[in-house]
């Protein structure tokens, strides 16, 4: 079977599956959709999103879509609690990430002016603030790494990685969970950087 990932690295949407892809050890193949203009990804896909993936000609598209595939398939290990209630809250979380916080590093990163980046730096700064009430005591969300836990990371990750800028220092439960995140899934980072 042949499985590739249409990936953009600097997208936190595709950081988020190779995660998931390299803690359910799926082995595949990357498309590097910047190297041909999208052109394969839109043949194949007959669109321009990423992450999309190719699991033997089966077209998937969307970073939730795709992990909650790979869990159906490979559910071990598993990124979602087990209990009904902690996996709606953590496909909850996973949507807040992608959509909330995404929306307000997009505010920062394509301000038009001072006053735009600084109402999305603010928006930025209750997410860390509330982020940092969230994880107080905690390594994970749900007790083990969780896709809430993945999607945040790689939202969070583009701060660093894309935008170079920093965490602010008094957010250290933030800060606990990006060190966390670093040591479990770092290398694959790197990996595919």
């Amino acid at each position: 079977m042949a499985t590739r990932l249409f990936n953009s690295q600097s997208s936190m949407f595709c950081e988020k599956i190779r995660i998931v892809l390299a803690l359910k050890k799926v082995p595949y193949d990357i498309v590097d959709v910047k190297a041909d203009q999208r052109k394969s990804l839109i043949e194949f896909s007959n669109q321009r999103k990423v992450p999309t993936m190719d699991f033997d000609g089966n077209c998937i598209q969307d970073s939730t879509d795709l992990g909650l595939y790979l869990e159906e398939k490979h559910p071990e290990p598993s990124i979602y609690p087990s209990n009904a209630s902690d996996r709606g809250l953590c496909m909850m979380l996973e949507d807040w990430a992608d959509e909330d916080l995404c929306r307000s590093l997009h505010h920062i990163r394509n301000a038009e002016n001072d006053d735009a980046r600084k109402a999305g730096e603010k928006e930025l700064a209750t997410h860390l603030a509330n982020l940092d009430l969230l994880y107080a005591g905690k390594e994970y969300l749900f007790g083990k790494m969780s896709m809430a836990d993945i999607s945040i990371f790689a939202q969070l990750h583009f701060i660093y990685h894309s935008m170079k800028m920093e965490i602010p220092g008094q957010h250290k439960n933030v800060h606990g969970l990006m060190d966390r995140m670093m040591k479990e899934v770092g290398g694959t980072l790197q990996e595919v950087a």
